[in-house]
């Protein structure tokens, strides 16, 4: 990618695959972006853009379409710009996303529930202890995101896994294991 720059402004991008043609109506063929040195391309306005990852966190934040550049002595960087999502509304979303995934795994085990009404077959104490597990992580996390009051809380809700394997975060997302529970 490459950006037209005068007067210290981006005035336009462009790819660079396609002949360049400037405002005098000159035309340069399109392998001037491939053969051409920075300062061949520099003194004619041209500049390489480099894209600045903005580490955008999508639970909390958003692309808002916009961006900034910053010209420097040999490129353009173009950082995108972002903004935080209205905390009410991810902490809704996420807990609705909590029940939906609570109610989609205890529907593996409904059948004991349907057997036990039918025929007064007795659950598994695992089954049992293993539903009321995924409850409680389920309730804990809702209480967790209730809690919270900023982009910053939530965010803390999540596990962070060290290079060994272990949680050194939140628990969000982080429901009993079936293997725990004979299951």
């Amino acid at each position: 990618m490459f950006a037209l720059v005068k007067a210290d402004q981006v005035i336009k991008e462009f790819r660079g695959g396609t002949p360049y043609i400037d405002e005098a109506g000159t035309q340069y063929p399109a392998n001037i972006f491939s053969v051409w040195s920075v300062d061949e391309l520099k003194a004619i306005g041209i500049y390489s853009v480099i894209e600045e990852n903005t580490n955008i966190d999508t639970k909390v934040e958003s692309h808002t379409g916009g961006h900034t550049y910053t010209i420097n002595e040999n490129n353009v960087i173009k950082t995108f710009s972002k903004k935080d999502k209205d905390i009410d509304a991810v902490k809704k979303r996420k807990i609705e996303d909590i029940n939906n995934i609570q109610n989609n795994i205890l529907s593996n085990t409904d059948w004991y529930y349907i057997r036990k009404t039918d025929k007064g077959t007795a659950i598994p104490t695992d089954i049992q202890n293993y539903r009321d597990a995924v409850r409680t992580a389920g309730d804990g996390m809702i209480t967790d995101i209730t809690a919270v009051t900023d982009k910053a809380g939530f965010q803390a809700l999540y596990p962070i896994w060290d290079k060994d394997g272990n949680n050194t975060g939140g628990t969000v997302d982080i429901w009993p294991d079936p293997a725990d529970y004979n299951l």
